[in-house]
């Protein structure tokens, strides 16, 4: 009982592994973190976030993208066991 495993499921991982680094960039470069100082003196001073929608929606599509590819790698998985049996 041997199971092959073939070029399109490698292709698979190592395509779901580039989509889940390129979510992570995106998310990111989405982000971006601005210190000010204090307004008057005595009160602290505070950080605000601004999210860049283009960049999070792009790290949304490439962590869908990422999901289909493990569904895909999953099921020829699945279809290289049963048919090695």
């Amino acid at each position: 009982m041997t199971r092959k495993v073939d070029a399109k499921t490698l292709v698979g991982v190592l395509g779901m592994v580039a989509a889940l680094t390129l979510a992570l960039v995106c998310w990111r470069s989405g982000l971006t973190t601005s210190t000010f100082g204090p307004i008057i003196e005595g009160a602290p001073s505070f950080e605000g976030t601004h999210y860049d929608g283009l960049w999070i929606s792009g790290a949304g599509l490439a962590l869908l993208l990422a999901g289909l590819m493990a569904i895909d790698v999953t099921r020829r998985l699945r279809m290289a066991y049963v048919a090695s049996d």
